[in-house]
């Protein structure tokens, strides 16, 4: 099964296409003007239109990131407190481990030990 971050990417190919495709409709309609930009020319347009190259951007940076943080450890990208790039067996694994460190059944043995050592300490000193 695919890791959340592969997910993401994917529908990020998709934002990436759809509004790239926005992006140039919008420069060839004119709504939207690269070059030849004069003063209050460009003021007075509507810049409405200028939300799709924005959110073409941020898709780009994201998905770069995610991209680029592939070949490194859990924990260690950018974006992994967010999106998880584990497999989903390996998550399950870590989480129950995680889960049976942080329970308190062992607590109990391991203070026994403890209490144990101190008391044959007191005695050997006596």
């Amino acid at each position: 099964m695919d890791s959340p971050a592969n997910r993401v990417q994917r529908i990020l190919i998709g934002v990436i296409l759809s509004f790239s495709l926005m992006t140039a409709l919008a420069i060839s309609e004119g709504l939207i003007r690269i070059l030849g930009c004069e003063g209050s020319e460009c003021v007075e347009k509507d810049n409405f239109t200028l939300i799709f190259p924005i959110i073409l951007s941020l898709s780009i940076t994201l998905y770069l990131l995610l991209h680029f943080s592939k070949g490194k450890e859990h924990e260690k990208g950018i974006l992994d407190r967010w999106i998880s790039r584990e497999e989903e067996d390996e998550m399950r694994a870590r989480l129950k481990q995680e889960q049976l460190d942080a329970s308190g059944d062992n607590m109990g043995s391991g203070w026994s030990e403890m209490e144990k050592k101190h008391l044959e300490i007191k005695l050997e000193e006596e």
